[in-house]
């Protein structure tokens, strides 16, 4: 689906419909390859019967003064963004943490979970060419894991940035906000040969203290960013062009001690250090209709280091994807390779407490077939394999208690106890297809329909927790059936998009903590998603307006817990429930339930130098959510609660003008009304349950009116 804040050229050719043309066109594509080699360059998801896929433009993030993932994605129905703190925020794709998305940069994957109580996914909007939204499982292209679907986001080169005729530039830009902080970035950029073109851009962000909408200071909320970007892209020859990328981003701050959540006031921050290294080759090759050569090499670190536990971990995640798009007579073929490999290293930057490695390596081949059968029928189908293997090595520390504190045991030489950890999982591998088809009424009437598979094996572990593993020599690889239905209309001036969708994750892992056990991965159940998007929009003239209704499902199925029970000679017994709703405090790393959610976005060209909009969002209640499933389990509580997600109102509005071609002020006020609110994405509030007072998301900041000047040069 479209995005809510559409802008006008994509209200005429909405995202599924621009997805369709791409399909529909394969081999005018192929033929055209040579002299529009830029329009082939960007990267297209294209997925089997989906209509709910979306892709977001620099200029809806420019005018909204993007800072962070909750302002990327603050106006797209499907996904939600848990987190008013950049450092710990989470996406939430149909109710599915970002931890079952397959998230790229520039083709780079972003893997792992280095803290659950930390995002995995970092980016500075300033950079991005466009983000596209592959919501749920889809076509064999999506790449390895990618059970709730898939976000690309791509980096901006210097020919995005280059005015027609221009050989060097650059741009200056300073953004204040009210609530609260500080943003400056210089970018320059240029032409080496006529072959040759390099953009290096620095970006610096400080953050005070955020407030809520009620007012009242969000303690331990204030951060300090650092962003450095260089990007050389290179036309090797008329047909064949070459990309290096490398990005650099930290972040630093003092926080609480589950960053999720909101300190009290009074409460203890640590100094926490986050940051991210990502270098990334892209190379294309576009020879004939048959050959039409990609091939991305990857390789990026990301690292969190905290004050508290004098804790450091790292993943680091290397691989290659290559792929061919072949157009044969009637059929558009796509088939390749790729390859990650993920490693994760955890120990004690002071005194030591073990040190702890896992390595997985994943393998896929995919193959995917657009076969246009007539004017009106275009077939997609696919298929691939993925193979998960993984090897675990630990060296840990005996831990004994020592006049009431913890500490680690030493021998006569005071040297630390150690005991060695090892193990290998069973590969774990499989096959996964999938089937659709769109057809055409009219030029402006189009239904969609797919079934897709997936499948994903045990992941490289929380480097917070990959210390404490238990090895599960019985868990098995995850399966998921996503099908989706889908109607869209568009004429240029009126726009119509319903899609209904279901998707089951089949024995879904989990990273189950149980008590003295340590951690342990299980297959918990199957997880389940379902849900309709209705979106409706107009245009005339430099005016329009797009309205959006989203309502999602996830819950979980088939679950059994082991609770206790007075009524069992053993003491407990095991209910299998479904219908168990998905919170972030109790399934970190799976899901969130959301309410449902009504957008109103309208755009107005004023002139040709002054441009406005603004944006309603609407999020229903959301109450009586039962909880403690897991908690009973390790008799933390003798019986389930329930907690509400109150609903909220989220106004926002900006006005852009450019009095010249290289100056360009901005002006926007990020909630409007001043709504204080937790979102739905975020941690709920558990506050009135005794003993788990502290249990609460962090508030979303209050109204924050964001300037901006940019000029060119």
């Amino acid at each position: 689906m479209s995005s809510v804040s559409t802008r006008k050229v994509r209200l005429k050719t909405s995202i599924a419909s621009a997805i369709l043309a791409a399909l529909c066109s394969a081999n005018v594509y192929a033929e055209e390859a040579l002299s529009e080699k830029k329009t082939k360059k960007i990267e297209k998801i294209t997925v089997v019967g989906a209509t709910t896929n979306s892709e977001i433009t620099p200029t809806e993030l420019e005018n909204y003064q993007a800072n962070d993932l909750g302002d990327i994605f603050r106006h797209t129905p499907s996904v939600t963004i848990g987190g008013s703190l950049g450092i710990a925020q989470k996406i939430f794709v149909r109710g599915m943490e970002d931890s079952m998305v397959n998230v790229t940069v520039d083709g780079a994957p972003q893997t792992s979970t280095l803290f659950h109580h930390i995002g995995r996914v970092a980016i500075e909007p300033e950079l991005l060419r466009s983000v596209q939204v592959q919501a749920g499982a889809g076509e064999a292209t999506s790449g390895t894991g990618a059970v709730g679907g898939a976000i690309r986001f791509k980096t901006k080169n210097a020919d995005d940035m280059l005015a027609n005729g221009e050989q060097f530039g650059g741009m200056i830009k300073a953004n204040y906000f009210s609530n609260d902080g500080h943003k400056e970035s210089v970018s320059l950029y240029g032409k080496v040969t006529d072959s040759i073109g390099v953009l290096a851009s620095y970006v610096n962000v400080s953050r005070n203290n955020m407030d809520d909408g009620d007012g009242e200071e969000l303690y331990g909320t204030a951060s300090d960013q650092e962003l450095g970007f260089i990007k050389i892209s290179a036309d090797l020859t008329d047909n064949q062009d070459l990309t290096l990328s490398y990005e650099i981003r930290k972040e630093e701050g003092e926080f609480g001690k589950q960053t999720n959540w909101a300190p009290l006031k009074g409460d203890p921050l640590f100094e926490s250090w986050g940051e991210r290294e990502t270098l990334v080759l892209n190379h294309a090759w576009y020879l004939n209709s048959l050959v039409n050569l990609e091939t991305t090499l990857y390789q990026t670190e990301s690292s969190f280091k905290r004050e508290l536990f004098t804790w450091d971990a790292s993943i680091q995640t290397t691989g290659f994807d290559i792929r061919n798009t072949s157009d044969i007579g009637d059929h558009s073929i796509t088939y390749g390779v790729e390859q990650k490999v993920d490693k994760v290293h955890s120990s004690s930057y002071e005194e030591f407490g073990g040190v702890f490695d896992e390595k997985g390596t994943v393998t896929g081949v995919y193959a995917q077939d657009h076969w246009q059968i007539s004017d009106e029928l275009i077939l997609s189908f696919g298929a691939r394999y993925d193979a998960y293997e993984l090897d675990h090595d630990g060296i840990e520390a005996n831990w004994i208690k020592v006049e009431g504190k913890w500490v680690v045991e030493t021998d006569a030489n005071g040297k630390p106890v150690t005991s060695i950890d090892s193990f290998s999982t069973d590969k774990q591998d499989g096959f996964s297809g999938n089937i659709g088809f769109e057809y055409s009424f009219t030029d402006s009437l189009k239904l969609s329909a797919g079934y897709a598979q997936a499948l994903r094996g045990r992941q490289v572990a929380d480097a917070f927790t990959v210390g404490e593993l238990s090895h599960n020599e019985n868990l098995s690889a995850e399966d998921v059936e996503n099908t989706e239905l889908g109607l869209i209309y568009n004429d240029g001036t009126w726009l119509f998009e319903a899609s209904a969708y279901l998707s089951v994750i089949n024995g879904v892992v989990f990273d189950k903590f149980k008590g003295r056990e340590g951690v342990f991965y299980e297959n918990i159940g199957d997880l389940e998603t379902n849900g309709i998007e209705l979106v409706a929009g107009y245009q005339a003239g430099d005016f329009d307006v797009i309205v959006s209704y989203n309502h999602n499902n996830v819950e979980l199925n088939n679950a059994p817990f082991v609770w206790p029970d007075a009524n069992d000679p053993s003491g407990y017994s095991t209910v299998v429930l479904d219908g168990v709703d998905m919170s972030a405090y109790e399934f970190g790393g799976l899901g969130n339930s959301a309410a449902d959610s009504f957008n109103i976005n309208f755009n107005y060209d004023l002139s040709e130098q002054i441009k406005l909009g603004m944006s309603y969002n609407h999020v229903a209640s959301l109450n009586d959510i039962d909880v403690f499933y897991r908690s009973m389990e390790l008799e933390w509580v003798t019986q389930l609660e329930t907690i509400n997600k109150p609903g909220y109102d989220v106004v926002d509005a900006y006005i852009t003008y450019e009095p010249l071609n290289n100056l360009r002020f901005d002006l926007s006020i990020q909630n409007l009304l001043d709504e204080s609110y937790i979102s739905h994405g975020s941690v709920a509030d558990y506050g009135s349950i005794t003993g788990y007072e502290n249990v609460v998301g962090i508030k979303e900041r209050g109204r924050d009116i964001r300037l901006s000047v940019s000029y060119k040069f």
